[in-house]
C-alpha cells in the first residue's frame, strides 16, 4: 500500500458513479457512504486543497476502489448475495488501515466550511 500509479487514480476517479452503484447493492450498501467521502477525499488531496494524507492511504483506497470497480475479483460478483463479499472485506479493511486519516480529513472539513 505504499504506491500507486496516476493511471490508477483517473481510472477510479473517471469511474466513481459506476463503482457507487456497484457499492448501492445489497452486500456493500452499508459503505457506499465511506466510498463517497473516499471521492471527496481523493478529489481534494489531487486539486491540492488537502494535502495531509500519506501516500499509504491513497494508495489503500485507490487500491481498494479498483478492486471494487473490477469484475475479476476472488469471489465473482456475478454470483448472487456472496459475490460481493470479498469487496466488502476488503472494503472493512481499507476503512480500518485509513480510519485515522479519513478522520482527520472529515475534522479539516469541518474547520474549511465553519
Amino acid at each position: 500500500f505504499d504506491s500507486y500509479k496516476e493511471d490508477d487514480v483517473h481510472k477510479v476517479m473517471d469511474n466513481q458513479e459506476k463503482i457507487e452503484k456497484i457499492a448501492s447493492n445489497e452486500t456493500l450498501h452499508k459503505y457506499l457512504n465511506d466510498i463517497k467521502l473516499y471521492f471527496q477525499m481523493l478529489g481534494d488531496v489531487f486539486t491540492g486543497k488537502y494535502k495531509k494524507v500519506p501516500v499509504g492511504t491513497i494508495a489503500a483506497i485507490v487500491g481498494t476502489l479498483l478492486y471494487v470497480l473490477s469484475p475479476i475479483d476472488l469471489i465473482s460478483d456475478f454470483i448472487p448475495v456472496v459475490g460481493y463479499l470479498d469487496d466488502a472485506a476488503l472494503l472493512a479493511v481499507c476503512l480500518n488501515f485509513t480510519r485515522f486519516d479519513v478522520e482527520e480529513y472529515k475534522k479539516s472539513r469541518k474547520q474549511l466550511s465553519a
